[in-house]
């Protein structure tokens, strides 16, 4: 199409400010001269501000010109709908785009000689769902008005789901294009006032309204539209002239409404459906969700060629998946852009975790989607952290590269914004995986020349990695003048990490004169966006810095709230050593648990020392022994206290001086017998020949204790612990008559 922006074309009186104030949303918008349309014709001679228009539009990739049909709708901008009011509504408008039921904004156009402005928007060329309905009567078998029907609660779902009430929904409002649904009337994505809902034919209009105006009125809506379609576009009291004076009270319409006689034929479950969005108790409807999920596990059985094919047209991912995909991708953005690499996975597993959905599934809901083009780059990102499946580098790296090379293709607005950030994320990706040897051969000058690219196109978060690099020399001769410029040239374009680091670097006096006091303003700077590193650095700070204990505390337990597994930690240090605050050993080992299970190492040793000593929790000797060998190569404490545990244990067993539950039985023998070979068998067969220097020698040699534990605790921990029975003593007779069967559990 002939086309340019719309920066200085529309101007409301001859204040500077209300030209300037928009000017970054209006570059957004596309201008249409006029004179391009041709056969501009009214659509309905009753609807005088809606025409029908054709444009010439060039196909880049074929060469050719083809011939688009559009919608021209008349807009006025006055006092009452004012620049801002179009602006914003056009952002809401296009945050639904991704939904292929809500008709198309291409732009804007305005009549030449008139000051009369026009919206461009996607053509139905099936006209309305009442019109659809009534002609078509004949040849809609059930299978296709139900897709009808999920096709609208699906697109009302995408707007319930933005907060956004319709308000108006009626089958007039709602267009067919080549059978599909297209939810219309743009300018109503926003909260109507109660003046402008009582323009809505009545039938459409809950009485209730005037209590509260709330999503509810979108399901009494809908619950009408829904008996139109099972009763082939009849309107409910059609042949009767009804109007709002003749219906005095709330129960007189409902009991109209149940009076109408629905065809027969109609699923009951459809039936039931319509009549729950019909309660005269607006609290007792159901939400948009409930009313996706009940239709979609409506069956038809029919061998109607016109079931398969229209179920092919409407795409599968229009669910509540596809929903929380675009939000999930949405997190992973924000995640993407204002957090450490570090972080990020344990956010978006806790996200998944957080909404009670299954990643295994998610991931692949994912793949099986069939335009990935615009969450590649999430995709790649799940497979290289193990999210809903194993680690695979490669593949990520395959994802990654297809994201960076994405070509971006698309009229929808909000496809194209996502699959720019998309290929952002991709390109940055694909250079951290060079950068750090993952899925490809390690190569940190490749990976360099990636993040300059990237940031002379304009990505602050390549920028920040280009800073990095000079600052510790990677792929590039180390400067840390040129990287402290570098990061504060992102920061001041407000890259929360980019603000962190550069925070940092007045700490260190890295390339910069050390200041301190600079040096934590753009920390805080860089906490107050959201950046937990940051969160946590300003509680640090405080503690160790300022000595403003309270202060220190809240900082960290802020950061902690949201992941920062560091912050966890000294979290549960301040209670486990009462500093700042009161002893609190329960909430330390609350804390150490959640550092613990986000693989912070000290939170492992301490965790397992815990549950070793038994302080003001339950003694668990299985679970001490799983997080200790978790922390063992790292802590050296961790290492010695776990041989101390083993030793402890060997003697136990051979000298039976206690008693010990199945579970600790099978998991010491199994433990001993994994550790230390047959020789410890045969001490336990003759507890008179055990001999303390034989337990060290040979396959005894405590060296091993590292590659063994970590066998046994891969193959063997959750099994038992999991599924074994616990509280049974046994003496020595008895683990003697159980040795056979813990031999057959632990090949």
């Amino acid at each position: 199409m002939s086309q340019r922006k719309i920066n200085n074309i529309i101007t409301i009186n001859s204040n500077p400010k209300a030209r300037t104030e928009y000017d970054e949303d209006i570059e957004d918008i596309s201008f249409y001269h006029y004179s391009k349309f041709e056969n501009v014709n009214l659509i309905n001679k009753n609807i005088k501000n809606v025409c029908k228009a054709h444009i010439k539009k060039i196909v880049s990739q074929q060469e050719r010109t083809i011939v688009e049909v559009v919608a021209l709708k008349s807009i006025s901008l006055n006092d009452k709908f004012t620049l801002k009011n179009f602006i914003n509504e056009v952002k809401r408008h296009r945050k639904l785009e991704i939904n292929d039921n809500i008709l198309k904004f291409y732009g804007i156009t305005k009549q030449e000689n008139a000051n009369n402005y026009m919206i461009v928007l996607e053509y139905a060329n099936n006209g309305s769902l009442r019109q659809y309905l009534k002609t078509n009567f004949q040849k809609l078998d059930w299978s296709i008005k139900l897709n009808l029907a999920k096709q609208i609660a699906i697109a009302l779902m995408n707007l319930h789901d933005n907060n956004i009430i319709h308000g108006k929904l009626t089958s007039e409002n709602i267009l067919v294009h080549n059978g599909n649904i297209k939810l219309n009337d743009f300018g109503i994505n926003y909260i109507k006032s109660l003046t402008t809902i009582i323009n809505t034919p009545i039938q459409y209009t809950d009485f209730r309204y005037l209590e509260l105006f709330n999503k509810s009125l979108d399901i009494y809506s809908l619950g009408i539209i829904l008996w139109e379609i099972s009763n082939d576009g009849i309107s409910p009291f059609e042949k009767e002239l009804i109007t709002k004076s003749s219906t005095s009270t709330n129960n007189d319409f409902i009991v109209k409404i149940k009076r109408e006689k629905s065809l027969p034929g109609i699923p009951p479950k459809y039936n039931e459906i319509y009549t729950d969005c019909l309660n005269h108790h607006r609290n007792s409807r159901p939400d948009i969700f409930e009313i996706v999920n009940d239709l979609s596990e409506i069956n038809i059985n029919t061998k109607n060629k016109l079931e398969k094919s229209n179920e092919e047209k409407i795409p599968k991912t229009y669910n509540y998946n596809i929903i929380f995909i675009k939000k999930l991708f949405e997190f992973f953005i924000n995640c993407y852009k204002t957090q450490s690499t570090g972080i990020r996975s344990t956010l978006i597993k806790n996200y998944v975790r957080e909404h009670n959905l299954n990643p295994v599934k998610i991931l692949h809901k994912m793949i099986r989607y069939p335009s990935q083009y615009w969450f590649t780059s999430l995709i790649g990102f799940f497979y290289q952290h193990g999210i809903g499946t194993v680690v695979d580098n490669q593949m990520a790296f395959k994802l990654f590269n297809l994201a960076a090379n994405e070509i971006i293709d698309t009229s929808n607005f909000s496809l194209r914004k996502l699959s720019a950030i998309n290929k952002e994320i991709g390109i940055i990706s694909l250079a951290d995986m060079y950068f750090e040897g993952l899925g490809v051969e390690k190569d940190t000058k490749k990976a360099f020349q990636i993040y300059s690219k990237a940031s002379d196109e304009g990505s602050l978060k390549a920028l920040n990695a280009v800073a990095y690099c000079y600052d510790n020399g990677f792929g590039v001769k180390k400067n840390e003048e040129k990287a402290f410029e570098t990061y504060l040239k992102s920061a001041e374009k407000g890259n929360s990490i980019a603000q962190f680091n550069v925070g940092d670097t007045y700490i260190r006096g890295a390339g910069i004169k050390k200041d301190e006091a600079k040096g934590l303003q753009w920390t805080i700077k860089s906490a107050l966006a959201g950046n937990v590193d940051a969160i946590c650095n300003v509680g640090y700070y405080y503690y160790n810095c300022r000595r403003i204990d309270k202060e220190g505390f809240k900082w960290y337990v802020k950061a902690a709230e949201k992941e920062s597994f560091e912050a966890q930690f000294h979290v549960g240090w301040r209670y486990y050593y009462g500093e700042g605050i009161g002893w609190d050993y329960k909430k330390g080992f609350k804390w150490f648990k959640k550092a613990a299970e986000n693989d912070h190492f000290y939170g492992q040793y301490f965790l397992g020392n815990m549950l070793y000593e038994g302080y003001f929790i339950k003694k668990d000797i299985v679970k001490a022994i799983y997080w200790l060998n978790k922390a063992k190569d790292e802590i050296t404490n961790a290492y010695e206290l776990l041989e101390e545990i083993i030793s402890q244990m060997i003697h136990y067993v051979n000298h039976c001086n206690s008693t010990f539950s199945l579970l600790e039985y099978v998991i010491v023998y199994s433990l001993i017998k994994v550790l230390f070979a047959e020789s410890v068998e045969n001490n336990l067969n003759n507890k008179n020949n055990y001999n303390n220097n034989d337990a060290s020698e040979g396959d005894n040699d405590c060296n091993e204790l590292t590659r063994q534990i970590q066998e046994f605790m891969n193959k063997e921990f959750q099994y038992y612990q999991m599924d074994l029975p616990t509280g049974l003593s046994l003496n020595i007779d008895q683990l003697k008559l159980l040795k056979g069967k813990v031999k057959m559990i632990i090949r």
